[in-house]
């Protein structure tokens, strides 16, 4: 059995409460909470989990970044340092693996060192894509030595044509005016 809907006017008294909700006021950003989030940042390279641990919204923060340029250049460099501690770690993970347990019947007898290959290859195809990288989509292969000076030195041999070509023009047309005078007359 199906309920009757709701009435216009029981509708829009319950949309009425739901809008008469003061909304929460944003909290100020203080110099202690952006080196919180700095901080958070540098140890994670996440800005959304750095700016929840500061308890500051992410909206706000890009604000503050796009209008101060010095809380800008400490966010980068925050979120740089929070990169090369990922790939720092991604790099141990791959040399040294990490363990992992070893079960049986249920309970852990032992434990193994599991190495991560594929972060390995991923890792040296990002420093080294000229040896590890895909070859099928490698850029076009470079332009012969410098192009500006092949085509400098082609500049005369162009113009030596060009002017044998004229000339060659210029001796077709005599000889086809006296042609056509013979002809003619």
């Amino acid at each position: 059995m199906s309920r009757p809907a709701p009435s216009r006017r029981a509708a829009s008294r319950s949309h009425a409460t739901a809008r008469s909700k003061p909304a929460p006021m944003p909290q100020p950003i203080t110099p202690q909470k952006i080196n919180t989030f700095l901080h958070h940042l540098g140890r994670t390279g996440s800005i959304t989990f750095a700016a929840a641990r500061a308890g500051l919204p992410r909206r706000a923060l890009y604000k503050r970044r796009a209008a101060d340029e010095v809380f800008a250049a400490r966010w980068d460099e925050a979120l740089q340092l929070g990169i090369d501690r990922l790939q720092d770690d991604a790099m141990r993970r791959a040399l040294h693996g990490t363990p992992r347990g070893v079960f049986r019947n249920g309970q852990q007898v032992g434990s193994v060192q599991q190495y991560d290959n594929r972060l390995l290859q991923f890792l040296l195809r990002a420093h080294r894509p000229e040896v590890y990288g895909e070859r099928g989509k490698a850029g076009p292969p470079p332009l012969p030595f410098d192009l500006a000076q092949r085509l400098a030195a082609a500049a005369p041999r162009a113009d030596a044509y060009d002017k044998a070509k004229r000339a060659e023009d210029a001796t077709r047309e005599k000889h086809d005016a006296k042609r056509n005078k013979k002809q003619g007359s």
